[in-house]
């Protein structure tokens, strides 16, 4: 049966306690067969951290999933596609986490991190973290090939999706990589990386996906993307507000820092670049950049453009006539009070 709350479908909240209990036995399960190929305590121990590094998270691209199914009709609560879409954001973040060398993600050390603190070596470190978010990969996998009480065409196109998703988030992640190489990124280039990396792979694709296991016909698709990808772009601009002074301080070039360098008045673009190609930050030096940030109008414009992006999602309700607009309201309702 699909699982509803007080006759509506689970909040985000909701979804994530159901989610988390049998996630978690989930993860028990396979960290405890895949150790069971030695009798190496160590990998046992590396391997379990697995399960604590996957704490914290918000679980809304399962939810996606979870929306796009039950709304067109879904008939069962299938939890390994919800498990193989959060198996593919950890694996994205692990990897994530070792090029961007981020210590630390939802108050826990990222597993690079964990890994080099427990033998003293960042290169040990590393190697153990990529083949770790190789796993999750694998699991993923293991976990989308066992929802076996869907028609097998639904199956195919679902998974079929799911590769797709793979295919852009790792090209959206190139992106984002050369753009520390690239100073002045355009517009456009940024505006691409945000849609492979964030709307498409976090909204649009999970969505997509439980609505082709529900047996969705190709029309809904323009819908999903329509919808889908305005939500993201406006969860991406809300977190990329939260995250600016670190994101600026690792060199990612984002709609706010390109607003700074081709909007702003010159002389704010000039105290920008002075710190944010500089080698060395102080305290200073990041107080000055958030008293920039308000002065130069980036904030104004980040929420202005967030919030266009929401309308957008909502214009898209309406564009395409679709039923059920109380659930799709509420959907971007939800988004808005997790970021």
């Amino acid at each position: 049966m699909v699982i509803f709350y007080d006759e509506g479908m689970m909040t985000i909240k909701e979804f994530k306690q159901w989610f988390d209990e049998q996630f978690y036995s989930l993860l028990e399960i396979k960290i405890g067969g895949f150790a069971q190929h030695s009798d190496s305590d160590s990998v046992r121990k590396i391997v379990s951290y697995l399960a604590t590094f996957a704490q914290g998270g918000k679980r809304f691209r399962p939810y996606m999933a979870y929306i796009g199914y039950t709304v067109e009709g879904g008939e069962e609560a299938v939890f390994p596609l919800y498990a193989a879409i959060e198996l593919l954001h950890l694996f994205c973040l692990v990897h994530d986490d070792i090029m961007d060398n981020e210590a630390v993600r939802h108050g826990t050390l990222t597993v690079h991190r964990h890994i080099e603190t427990t033998y003293h070596d960042a290169e040990v470190g590393r190697a153990i973290a990529i083949l770790l978010g190789d796993l999750l990969l694998a699991w993923a996998y293991e976990c989308l090939e066992s929802v076996d009480m869907i028609e097998p065409y639904t199956i195919d196109e679902a998974s079929q999706q799911f590769r797709i998703a793979l295919s852009e988030v790792i090209h959206g992640q190139m992106l984002d990589v050369l753009s520390v190489m690239e100073k002045d990124r355009s517009k456009d280039m940024i505006e691409k990386s945000m849609i492979l990396k964030s709307a498409r792979y976090s909204f649009f694709h999970p969505l997509y996906i439980g609505m082709l296991l529900a047996g969705a016909d190709e029309e809904l698709k323009e819908f999903a993307e329509d919808y889908a990808v305005n939500l993201g772009m406006a969860f991406q601009l809300r977190d990329d507000i939260a995250d600016l002074s670190s994101d600026i301080a690792d060199g990612q070039q984002t709609l706010l820092t390109w607003y700074l360098q081709h909007v702003a008045e010159a002389s704010y673009k000039e105290t920008f670049e002075k710190t944010y190609f500089g080698n060395d930050w102080s305290e200073e030096d990041e107080q000055k950049l958030m008293k920039l940030l308000r002065d130069s109008g980036v904030l104004p414009f980040a929420e202005h453009e967030a919030e266009q992006y929401f309308l957008n999602a909502e214009d898209a309700i309406f564009a395409h006539d679709k039923t059920g607009e109380e659930v799709w309201q509420e959907i971007i309702a939800e988004i808005k009070r997790v970021v």
